[in-house]
């Protein structure tokens, strides 16, 4: 069993060695996508916190590796960023991308809402849109569109509810 939590550039590095082999859709290698992910979440969300600057890193593993959930745990991985990644790891369970987003946006820590803010920035990036055919393209484009509205939305309704403001016109009240 792992006693130290890894560092951030050691999940970079994970992160790496998991997906060596990968592609993203127009055939460059998948790190590029993490490292941008990574990048987009902290201009996004510059209080980003160490649980979602590890997940960033991690949040296709499960979905798109052999590592599991268990195998985070052993590597010494804290479960808040486990549970974050799990999250995120979309079920086979015949749900639509967009039924799955809604969930996502229903029941998911915020932390893993904002991971997937970050990386449907990355995908829906119109350079990155633009190496792929037009037609594939353009349905992304509107898949990423409507998936951001959703998380987003959702962001924005759990910040007011921290906030104290769950009426949602901005003022509090006494």
């Amino acid at each position: 069993m792992v006693t130290d939590h890894p560092t951030v550039e050691e999940t970079a590095a994970l992160a790496g060695m998991l997906h060596a082999a990968q592609t993203d859709k127009s055939g460059e290698p998948y790190i590029g996508h993490l490292g941008r992910v990574a990048r987009n979440l902290l201009r996004l969300y510059p209080d980003a916190s160490l649980t979602e600057r590890h997940a960033v890193w991690l949040h296709d593993t499960i979905e798109d590796t052999t590592m599991t959930a268990q195998g985070l745990v052993a590597r010494g991985y804290d479960p808040d960023i486990v549970a974050v990644v799990t999250a995120l790891t979309r079920p086979e369970d015949g749900r639509s991308y967009q039924q799955w987003i809604e969930a996502l946006a229903d029941s998911a820590p915020v932390s893993a809402l904002r991971v997937k803010r970050a990386d449907l920035a990355d995908n829906s990036d119109p350079a990155r849109l633009g190496l792929l055919p037009p037609d594939t393209a353009a349905s992304l484009a509107r898949r990423y569109a409507r998936a951001i509205e959703t998380i987003d939305a959702a962001i924005l309704a759990r910040s007011r509810i921290d906030n104290g403001d769950d009426d949602g016109d901005g003022a509090d009240r006494c």
